[in-house]
């Protein structure tokens, strides 16, 4: 993929890591995001956040989206952005996530968790996919 079809939101850093994942590759990711995010100046509360955030988007990539996605890791100033996209049928609605879904319900948390950990979230969703991007400043 050529660096001008990534996007702008690259433009801002080099990427750390760009890995293609599926459903056997989850663990692989996760432990692969733990050790870029350290890399990146992420203290371990940071890491683990930046993990469980890293996990919730790409399983709902796996479940919702294909089966398949990429996952982008990278600095840009005071900022760490994970991004995950996929090749799915996008998202029903690019503002889901605000509200918590009722206990009683089966799933639906992915997106809400995402965005109450995240200092910023970006949805881009289309019929040819969806992309998020969440954001989290780097603390000491």
């Amino acid at each position: 993929m050529a660096d001008s079809d990534r996007g702008p939101a690259r433009a801002e850093g080099t990427v750390a890591l760009d890995q293609p994942f599926d459903s056997d590759a989850l663990y692989s990711l996760r432990a692969a995001v733990a050790a870029h995010a350290a890399d990146l100046g992420a203290g371990e509360e940071l890491v683990e956040e930046l993990v469980v955030v890293a996990n919730e988007l790409a399983s709902n990539a796996v479940r919702h989206g294909g089966g398949t996605g990429r996952l982008r890791l990278w600095r840009a100033g005071d900022l760490i952005r994970c991004e995950v996209s996929d090749a799915g049928p996008g998202l029903a609605d690019g503002e889901a996530g605000h509200e918590p879904v009722p206990v009683t319900a089966y799933g639906g948390r992915g997106l809400w968790v995402v965005r109450q950990m995240s200092d910023e979230v970006d949805v881009r969703t289309s019929p040819a996919g969806a992309t998020v991007t969440a954001a989290f400043v780097v603390r000491s």
